[in-house]
């Protein structure tokens, strides 16, 4: 586990762990409030958050953007992160591989937050990712 967030930023800069890291414009890290106390996490970053670095500014950041001021909530309060931190070729589902080579920074990235609320954005992070044989590791 790293300590600080640069160390961590750092790691995953360097990552080679899976093929994404090959293709990748930019890692996709995360973004928003380092002590939030809720954060979101979606599955991988698209073409857009591969170009800027940053999750959620294409047309799903535009609808979250909507979803938050229609229920109060700054972006900036929140924490959001991708389970995996590289852009799966045309806009696929990463792949279970893909994502257990991600699980630790983004198991890290919930240390570093302590968010008191984790909310799992689509279906398929859910399914994939955060079942037990994966998550099974206490955070």
């Amino acid at each position: 586990m790293f300590e600080t967030w640069e160390e961590l930023e750092k790691s995953i800069e360097n990552c080679h762990q899976c093929k994404l890291g090959k293709t990748r414009q930019n890692i996709v890290f995360g973004v928003g409030n380092t002590k939030a106390k809720i954060m979101f996490i979606g599955e991988g970053p698209g073409a857009d958050e591969d170009r800027t670095g940053t999750p959620f500014v294409g047309r799903a950041g535009k609808l979250m953007d909507m979803a938050f001021q229609a229920v109060g909530i700054n972006r900036e309060e929140v924490y959001i992160a991708n389970v995996v931190k590289c852009r799966p070729p045309a806009n696929r589902n990463p792949e279970a591989d893909e994502a257990v080579a991600c699980l630790n920074y983004l198991r890290n990235q919930v240390v570093l937050v302590k968010p008191e609320i984790i909310v799992l954005l689509r279906k398929c992070s859910i399914k994939k990712y955060f079942r037990k044989r994966i998550w099974n590791n206490s955070i």
